[in-house]
């Protein structure tokens, strides 16, 4: 933010050991970074107290299954005591596997205001940007 006092919120999908989550979490009020993988998201935690990361929050599930949660209103056992609507999502960062996004979560992505796409494929990258690039 231009006045250096963080007035929105990051989703992270597809976050890993968290080392984007930590290195942006100081330019956001609250980040809720999700992972599929176990282990991983252990990583993370350990990773976000290592650092002295306070504002993320890490929920082990799929971007598919967050993203029909938020869109579709569909409850999920993981997601039980968290207060989906306390967040000022703006800002979404996506680091999908090879595959690239699905469909439902490239068009969630899309309703962002801003949108952070890493990728390690760039015929992926470049499929997903084709839709992107028009919302």
């Amino acid at each position: 933010p231009a006045n250096g006092t963080p007035d929105h919120d990051l989703l992270e999908l597809y976050c890993g050991n968290g080392n984007f989550t930590i290195a942006l979490a100081q330019n956001f009020d609250k980040c809720l970074a999700t992972e599929i993988s176990k282990a991983s998201v252990a990583a993370a935690r350990e990773n976000c107290e290592a650092n002295g990361v306070t504002n993320v929050e890490l929920v082990r599930m799929s971007s598919e299954e967050f993203t029909d949660s938020l869109v579709n209103g569909t409850e999920r056992f993981r997601l039980r005591e968290m207060d989906l609507a306390s967040y000022n999502f703006q800002t979404i960062l996506v680091d999908p596997p090879r595959a690239g996004l699905d469909e439902a979560t490239l068009q969630f992505s899309g309703t962002f205001a801003r949108i952070v796409y890493i990728s390690c494929n760039p015929a992926t990258l470049a499929r997903d940007l084709q839709v992107l690039c028009r919302t």
